[in-house]
């Protein structure tokens, strides 16, 4: 299509705008004048997909907000959500979208009645870089009866590279530092860690939390999109308290055999609008003995045998363990036995687990 010289001096100049641009902010001041004057609206609204890939929109959308608030509840049912959807990086306008439904029998009607605003007319797109990579959206809003051109939809659709690459390109950046403060907050920590959003989805993990994972949790059906499915399930627990538990109620426990995974949960240090995070701390409790041994002895030999890797006497254990001290001995003599050892000090040594 052909453009006035006031357009084309307008395009030009968001597109040198969005240059460079390194967030959000800088993506909506980028555009807003030119969107807002070229299509003759009163209003924009550019909404992001969270760098943690939680559901809705982080929204910079200053005269609109209070429609947008809590959005992602009742998208699905908003006729510009369902239509663009089906379309993306495809722009539209209401006539088209509504197929001859009357605006006022809308539930997105009600909705901006409800928000103390009066629009009428909307002209919008959905952003995506791939089927599966959404971007965010984008919406201009008119409060007049008079609706969107054929024109200003079309004017819509050349903006849409531009602003595609720009989003796409602060999503990225954002990412890798989101990605880089939470990996040097987990590296705070001597333990394995992971970071869950608020559906249990896995944001970022340290190196070593993989591999304790795969050993506690060696079966498919146990995991939940590489998460833990008992992990998933509090954390979402955890999402829907009003408040943060004490730490003693943030806690799950595994036991195998005579070890014991503990993980806690407690909400990140690290912020990001529309996301909700949990710093999810890994720590193996592994019994001293070595496997293979522990199996060949009772449990009142193990209860013995830790006795002696603390360094405790026969007399100490007999004390401890409320036995005869003839009782101790010869359990220790069946330990010694049992794992081929000469005595307390080969025994302790040799079944230290490696």
């Amino acid at each position: 299509m052909n453009f006035t010289s006031r357009e084309l001096r307008l395009i030009r100049e968001m597109e040198r705008r969005l240059i460079g641009v390194r967030t959000f902010a800088d993506i909506y001041k980028a555009i807003e004048d030119v969107m807002l004057l070229v299509c003759k609206a009163e209003h924009l609204a550019v909404g992001f997909s969270h760098v943690d890939n939680s559901p809705g929109l982080e929204w910079e959308a200053p005269t609109v907000k209070p429609l947008l608030q809590g959005y992602s509840a009742w998208a699905p049912r908003c006729f510009v959500y369902q239509y663009t959807l089906s379309r993306p990086n495809r722009a539209a306008r209401d006539g088209v979208m509504l197929q001859g439904v009357p605006l006022e029998r809308t539930e997105t009607f009600e909705h901006s009645v409800r928000a103390g605003l009066k629009l009428r007319r909307v002209l919008a797109t959905l952003l995506f870089k791939t089927r599966a990579k959404f971007l965010g959206g984008l919406a201009m809003y008119k409060e007049s009866a008079r609706e969107f051109s054929l024109r200003d939809e079309l004017l819509l659709q050349s903006f849409i590279p531009a602003i595609k690459e720009a989003v796409d390109t602060v999503q990225d950046f954002q990412a890798e530092r989101f990605r880089g403060d939470l990996l040097s907050a987990l590296s705070r920590e001597p333990w394995a860690g992971m970071v869950l959003n608020a559906l249990g989805r896995r944001v970022e993990e340290t190196g070593t939390a993989r591999d304790v994972v795969n050993d506690w949790y060696p079966t498919p059906r146990e995991l939940s999109h590489d998460v833990p499915a008992d992990w998933v399930t509090f954390v979402k627990w955890l999402s829907s308290l009003d408040g943060v538990p004490p730490p003693d109620q943030r806690t799950l426990t595994k036991p195998r055999g005579l070890d014991t995974l503990k993980v806690s949960f407690k909400p990140s240090t690290v912020l990001r609008p529309g996301c909700t995070l949990y710093e999810v701390r890994i720590v193996e409790e592994l019994h001293w003995m070595r496997e293979e041994w522990s199996r060949k002895l009772s449990p009142q030999q193990l209860k013995v045998a830790d006795l002696l890797n603390e360094g405790a006497r026969d007399e100490d254990i007999a004390r401890e363990l409320k036995l005869a001290l003839n009782t101790v001995k010869e359990h220790t003599k069946e330990i010694y036995r049992r794992t081929d050892t000469e005595g307390r000090l080969d025994f302790v040594t040799r079944g230290r687990r490696s």
